[in-house]
């Protein structure tokens, strides 16, 4: 994740909560609850997992489940009985999570008295954690404070970085740091503490499977704060550009394997010419939005396929699109794990999304074009 990711969060989290502002959308499924708009709260005990999408998001009381979650402004109070995925420009976890969390924010808060029992990954401009993790915590950010009690290992990278005096930590502290480093020497680490090399720009080299696990998740959350500000802010393209993948199933997955080749192909060439270079770089950070874009279509036509097969009005709610949205990414990260045909199902979907993509951006280009020259 590069260090722009989270101001784009915060702007798109935003953006998504005001252009929600009209369109409240709200269902329950089984002991599930499903809610978009302007503000949602939760004030109430939901036996299953929520799914939430809005400018302000509380919750305020037991979710039985798990919880996801986007939003310009998210305060967690209350208590998550297994995990919690969340993306917003301003993050605040007062309460409980049994499960693991893997949140990214503009400014992300994990306040004195919060109780993370699981594994933590945080990624954001501002990270302040002084509430207790009971696994190990994961933090990335441009300016990061950890004064609390940690369960597991402590690994930290960003430009500065502080650790309080009530700092215990029950594992090893690993950090990389191109700026400044604190440490209170009252604090305590059981195991020692490591500096990295801050110019590796993977994560850690131990505890390797927990790192992947950490970056697929802040993908997924990237995946989720993307597919928002399509569906809110242009909810035509992202209407047009995944029915693509249904009309023109055989041509958008054969643009989308072009594509898929040939940008870091036509990277490479550029990059052997010297003169290219500079191309080239723009070319490769293109390639890795048009990755996540890709996916973005994919999931947004799974849900947009399902909400018409249930017919009615929903298909053109912008809350009803976004809610399953939330749930088509579920759906595809079930469906990938499932033997043999899950991933091939997945991959046809990923491609044709990439394909689907490009071709309507072309076609508006063109549009474009032609209004122009008239």
């Amino acid at each position: 994740m590069n260090r722009y990711l989270v101001p784009g969060i915060l702007v798109l989290a935003g953006f998504a909560g005001i252009a929600s502002a009209d369109d409240t959308a709200r269902a329950s499924v089984g002991d599930n609850r499903l809610s978009a708009g302007d503000e949602v709260t939760i004030d109430e005990y939901v036996p299953g997992n929520v799914f939430l999408a809005a400018g302000r998001v509380n919750l305020d009381d037991r979710i039985g489940g798990s919880a996801f979650v986007t939003g310009g402004e998210v305060g967690v109070t209350g208590s998550i009985g297994h995990n919690l995925f969340a993306a917003g420009g301003d993050l605040d976890i007062e309460g409980e999570v049994e499960g693991d969390v893997h949140a990214a924010g503009g400014k992300l808060r994990v306040q004195r008295g919060a109780k993370l029992r699981g594994d933590a990954a945080l990624a954001g401009g501002t990270i302040n954690v002084e509430g207790d993790v009971g696994g190990d915590l994961q933090a990335y950010g441009e300016s990061i404070y950890v004064n609390s009690v940690i369960g597991g290992d402590l690994q930290l990278a960003g430009e500065d970085i502080r650790i309080g005096p009530d700092t215990r930590v029950s594992g090893r502290l690993e950090y990389k740091s191109s700026g400044q480093f604190v440490m209170d020497p009252k604090a305590q680490v059981a195991q020692g503490v490591e500096q990295l090399d801050a110019n590796d720009h993977g994560w850690f080299g131990k505890g390797h499977h927990r790192s992947s696990r950490g970056g697929r998740t802040m993908f997924s959350i990237g995946v989720l704060v993307l597919g928002t500000l399509l569906i809110l802010g242009l909810p035509a393209f992202s209407r047009e550009a995944a029915g693509a993948i249904r009309r023109e199933w055989l041509q958008s997955a054969a643009i989308g394997c072009v594509m898929l080749v040939g940008v870091p192909l036509a990277a490479v060439i550029l990059m052997i010419t010297i003169i290219g270079i500079p191309l080239a770089l723009m070319m490769v950070f293109g390639y890795m939005v048009l990755l996540m874009l890709g996916y973005v279509i994919a999931a947004i036509f799974v849900g947009d396929f399902a909400l018409e097969k249930l017919g009615g009005d929903r298909d053109k709610s912008v809350g009803c699109r976004v809610l399953f949205l939330l749930l088509a990414l579920v759906l595809l990260s079930i469906v990938r794990h499932m033997p043999l045909i899950g991933g091939l199902v997945v991959a046809l979907l990923f491609v044709a999304g990439i394909g689907a993509f490009t071709m309507r951006t072309w076609r508006g280009f063109r549009r474009g074009n032609s209004a122009v020259a008239a």
